[in-house]
């Protein structure tokens, strides 16, 4: 009973739409035959994964009219964008923590929505309902 239970797992992040924050993932786990598991689809990504990516999106251009605004003498070797990280940390190849939710979300409207739903099936601990819940690996420079 217990090896049919899914509850979390690492896998690659092959595509991400960062307007709906929607993720197709591979599992790096092989199956016991020895093949790669197949991929997931539209696999929501929380917030804590992405947030810092967006922040330093909007936060650049100030960071960048500070970095040249040299008629204030203190702004004159301030050097703020070039200490942004080099690479997005949420971003296509890097590894992921998923967790797999109790039931079927295929209701759920997604992002902030707290309503109540009905899940479409009975489905309970399957990796199709998976939320990504963290990013693994890298470090501030090189995200």
């Amino acid at each position: 009973m217990f090896t049919d239970m899914e509850c979390c797992y690492i896998a690659r992040l092959v595509k991400y739409d960062k307007e709906s924050h929607l993720a197709d993932i591979q599992p790096l786990t092989k199956m016991s035959e020895g093949m790669d598991s197949a991929q997931y689809l539209d696999i929501p990504v929380t917030e804590n994964c992405y947030m810092m990516d967006e922040m330093l999106d909007e936060l650049k251009s100030e960071f960048s009219k500070v970095d040249t605004n040299t008629s204030l003498p203190e702004h004159e070797s301030t050097s703020f964008v070039s200490k942004f990280p080099k690479k997005r940390l949420l971003r296509v190849g890097v590894p992921v923590v998923c967790a797999v939710l109790d039931r079927d979300n295929d209701n759920w409207k997604g992002g902030r929505d707290a309503t109540t739903f009905m899940p479409n099936t009975n489905r309970t601990h399957d990796a199709n309902d998976s939320v990504v819940i963290g990013v693994l690996g890298g470090d501030w420079v090189n995200g």
